[in-house]
């Protein structure tokens, strides 16, 4: 990315626009201590995010505080950030019995470029700071999505990018049911929650489903601190100069659409 921006010759044939998707951690609510809600939101505390964001990505993007990324129909604006702070972080940590720290184990696909390995290792040295010594591994990316799959994976970073434009494709596929947020390794355990998602594709009425799309993100990535949301990422293509009338689709590129884009022979 640094390249082509800083570079005189493709400085100014570069088009942006947001990708509707976003990066996660995720925490596996059936392995100790991710299973203490104070543990979980500790972690989420002592991670500088906008620093990972600049270090990984050039800070193309934008942190991100809950389940609905930037773009996407019922993003809240308004939602609370995610303060970094590591001081509050040691104090949940010893307020939930883990005054020392623990050791966390992150998992590394091998299919995963430099850049989720640069992130893990940026993570693992902030968890450092409040007594988690981290160890990043790298497995198969068979057994990785098979373990996954099975609920069985421990921490791991991911992301998401938006199938079609509405909170359902993020927040039922993520915390639908017991199956759903099996399948992805997180096994929140919050049934009430999970039922109130379900029953939110039902609503008729598009201002009442939004806001209850949007109290919902707030119980489950705030207050229950189920996953840590990272941030979400900017796409940027090198045009050539031969071609106008290109713009960056909503979802970006799993969804360009070549409308009104003409070449100059």
């Amino acid at each position: 990315i640094d390249y082509f921006l800083k570079s005189d010759q493709y400085k100014n044939q570069i088009v942006e626009g947001t990708r509707v998707g976003i990066y996660y951690i995720s925490l596996n609510e059936d392995i100790k201590p991710l299973d203490n809600p104070k543990v979980r939101k500790a972690l989420q505390m002592a991670l500088d995010r906008k620093s990972i964001l600049d270090a990984v990505y050039g800070g193309r993007g934008q942190v991100e505080n809950g389940i609905l990324p930037h773009g996407l129909i019922g993003y809240n604006p308004n939602l609370p950030e995610i303060k970094y702070d590591v001081e509050g972080a040691k104090q949940l940590l010893k307020d939930a019995g883990y005054a020392n720290g623990f050791d966390l184990e992150l998992d590394l696909s091998s299919k995963d470029d430099q850049s989720g390995k640069d992130l893990l290792e940026i993570a693992s040295a902030m968890w450092e700071q409040i007594g988690v010594k981290c160890t990043v591994k790298t497995v198969d990316d068979a057994t990785i999505q098979d373990q996954k799959h099975d609920g069985k994976l421990g921490c791991y970073q991911s992301s998401w990018s938006a199938d079609f434009n509405d909170p359902d494709n993020f927040m039922f596929t993520f915390f639908g049911n017991d199956a759903n947020t099996k399948f992805r390794s997180l096994n929140y355990k919050n049934e009430d929650a999970m039922q109130r998602v379900t029953a939110a594709r039902a609503i008729t009425d598009e201002t009442k489903r939004i806001q209850e799309y949007q109290d919902l993100e707030k119980l489950i990535a705030q207050e229950d601190a189920a996953w840590i949301p990272l941030f979400s990422k900017q796409h940027l293509y090198v045009v050539s100069p031969k071609v106008s009338g290109f713009k960056v689709s909503w979802n970006g590129w799993s969804n360009n659409y070549y409308h009104n884009v003409s070449v100059k022979r």
